[in-house]
């Protein structure tokens, strides 16, 4: 079975989590600071007797298991983990636990962006969600209550592209001459095209099939300037995944997300036309450099009438993005509103044609 690594503060033995705000492992029972990259972990365990060899072990089933287990070395309990998960804590002891071997050789993340944000800021970016929204049934706000909210650190592919890109614009100037009760209207097409190279650094890509997508997507840009070398010592106190999205599966989704952003990336050099509109776009990749890391992310789950809702926000910026019951008499309410004013501007529109 295997060992979990857990942090402990050298002058008193509390545990040692990962401050957002310091950017410091700091211990939860003295205070006591560390820099989490020159940190060095004190040797746990005192040497034993050489354990009897341990017979064979028998061919591991397939499909792999949907659990790990592993040994907390602060109270000794067995601790039971989704086979994804590198980082948590033991719900004995609450002591913090990182699954090293989660984390090491083809698994092991090139980068780690530390949490900025606590999860207060957190709690605080939801309740502040609310009051944006007009369409949210009033009593959300009163009677939702968070069930929950976990700071994970979501794997992700970061692809470099280098790319050579070429467009074809469909330009458009329109003109109109009247003669009496006569008009004639003139459309002038002109094709532009254009061929250029472009490079794409960080091009991220969810490494997770436990995040959706879309939600990743939506609280994106994080700043990778600030990544920094992966350490194990960033963890302790969130949650961490390892990822179980390939580098091949990745590789498609992200070559979607360089041909939507390529496409058009010219625009705005075709001047000097009315309308310009893009006709074809072909990328073309000549080198491609991938990285592995660690992003932090902010996981809030609220239930509200036995539903639940969930939320992501960027542990690094604070942008939350998140589903929201629709109060529909008040959606009702405004659509009216709309309708009725969009009627009053047509009917004045008519008069004044009229009286012309």
């Amino acid at each position: 079975m295997a060992q979990g690594l857990d942090y402990k503060c050298p002058h008193c033995g509390g545990n040692l989590a990962y401050n957002a705000e310091a950017g410091l492992l700091v211990c939860d029972n003295c205070g006591s600071r560390f820099d989490p990259t020159a940190w060095q972990t004190p040797q746990q365990a005192q040497p034993g007797p050489t354990p009897a060899p341990e017979a064979e072990e028998p061919p591991a089933p397939w499909p792999p298991p949907q659990f790990n287990q592993y040994a907390c070395r602060s109270c000794g309990a067995v601790v039971a983990a989704a086979a994804t998960e590198a980082a948590g804590t033991c719900p004995y002891c609450r002591s913090p636990i990182v699954i090293a071997e989660q984390l090491a050789g083809e698994l092991a993340p090139e980068l780690v962006v530390p949490f900025r944000t606590t999860r207060e800021q957190a709690v605080a970016a939801l309740n502040g969600l609310y009051g944006k929204k007009r369409l949210l049934p009033k009593v959300f706000s009163a009677q939702n209550f968070i069930d929950e909210v976990k700071g994970v650190y979501v794997p992700f592919w970061l692809f470099d592209f280098e790319t050579k890109i070429l467009e074809q614009y469909d330009a458009r100037d329109v003109s109109t001459q009247h003669w009496g009760n006569t008009s004639h209207t003139t459309t002038r097409h002109y094709a532009a095209h254009r061929v250029g190279e472009a490079r794409f650094l960080g091009v991220p890509v969810d490494g997770s099939i436990n995040m959706p997508d879309a939600i990743m997507e939506s609280i994106e840009p994080f700043d990778l300037t600030r990544a920094v070398p992966f350490k194990p010592t960033y963890l302790p106190g969130f949650l961490a995944e390892r990822y179980n999205v390939d580098s091949e599966m990745a590789t498609v989704r992200a070559r979607e997300r360089l041909d939507k952003t390529a496409g058009s990336i010219f625009r705005n050099t075709v001047t000097g036309h009315q309308s310009v509109s893009l006709v074809g776009s072909k990328v073309t990749v000549n080198e491609t450099r991938l990285h592995l890391a660690l992003l932090p992310v902010w996981v809030l789950t609220t239930v509200w009438r036995g539903e639940r809702f969930t939320f992501a926000m960027n542990g690094q910026t604070g942008r939350i993005v998140g589903d929201l019951p629709l109060d529909r008499a008040a959606y009702w309410r405004w659509f009216a509103i709309l309708a009725s004013s969009a009627a009053v501007v047509a009917g004045a529109i008519a008069a004044l044609a009229v009286g012309l």
